[in-house]
């Protein structure tokens, strides 16, 4: 086999399968390890520091052993992985819940100057009232669908919708919104459809949100959100995950693997 061919795509029930799980084999593991640590040993506490300084200014950790459970976790990790396969992402950042994953994008934007945000009802309600609060500093414009690229600002940094929505199921065509937004981000909530029905980067969306309390944990038994994205945008939502302390718990990255 030729070694510079490029992979093929793997179907989607494949991923569901294996993302996150491609090494076990090779580690003469079945189910994916569960690691509760939340420091690590250090043979070099200098080191250790400026690993932490690097990753603080870039959101990239190094491939050294795992630092401090507020940096990263490797069962975390291996959720991440597949949820940024199965949304076909470049990567995702899994934070504590949704409305955490919400705060850490808002806060992104908002550190790059861009507080205006334009968002379409309805919306999950918290959602909608961490936005119509303006807890963060930001401020928010509320359109229907039609109206995104009127009100869309110099200062416009997202534009937020959730389709289907919770728990209404109103869609909204997210092609059209996407070409609505041009150069502005648009973030999809996509809890209720999941990856298995609808993949919003396909139709021109940078961000997907997922409440993955709902249907990516399937049991009632977990909290937790996640960020689907590029890898810039992933570098900076783990700088705010760093800073704030809304990670996810390694317990509930294994259960939302499973899930």
């Amino acid at each position: 086999m030729d070694s510079n061919r490029t992979p093929r795509p793997r179907a989607l029930a494949t991923e569901a399968v294996h993302a996150g799980r491609d090494d076990l084999a090779a580690l003469g593991l079945h189910a994916p390890p569960i690691d509760l640590s939340t420091t690590y040993p250090s043979a070099d506490s200098r080191a250790e520091a400026a690993r932490i300084d690097a990753f603080a200014a870039d959101g990239v950790l190094d491939d050294g052993p795992p630092v401090y459970a507020r940096l990263g976790n490797p069962t975390v990790a291996r959720f991440e992985t597949a949820l940024a396969r199965l949304e076909g992402a470049d990567a995702a950042v899994a934070f504590a819940s949704g409305m955490a994953a919400l705060t850490a994008v808002l806060l992104v934007r908002l550190g790059a100057g861009l507080r205006h945000v334009v968002a379409v009802r309805p919306l999950y309600g918290c959602s909608d009232h961490l936005l119509t609060a303006g807890a963060l500093g930001s401020e928010v414009t509320w359109v229907d669908p039609a109206g995104i690229a009127d009100a869309i600002r110099p200062d416009t940094g997202l534009v937020l919708v959730e389709s289907p929505a919770n728990p209404t199921l109103a869609e909204v065509d997210l092609r059209a919104v996407a070409h609505a937004c041009g150069s502005v981000p648009l973030l999809v909530d996509n809890t209720f459809a999941t990856p298995v029905l609808q993949r919003p980067r396909e139709s021109g969306a940078r961000l997907v949100l997922h409440s993955a309390t709902k249907y990516l944990g399937g049991h009632g038994d977990v909290l937790g959100g996640v960020v689907a994205c590029d890898e810039a945008f992933a570098r900076e939502l783990r700088k705010v995950r760093f800073a704030t302390g809304g990670v996810l718990h390694p317990l509930a990255g294994y259960l939302l693997l499973r899930g």
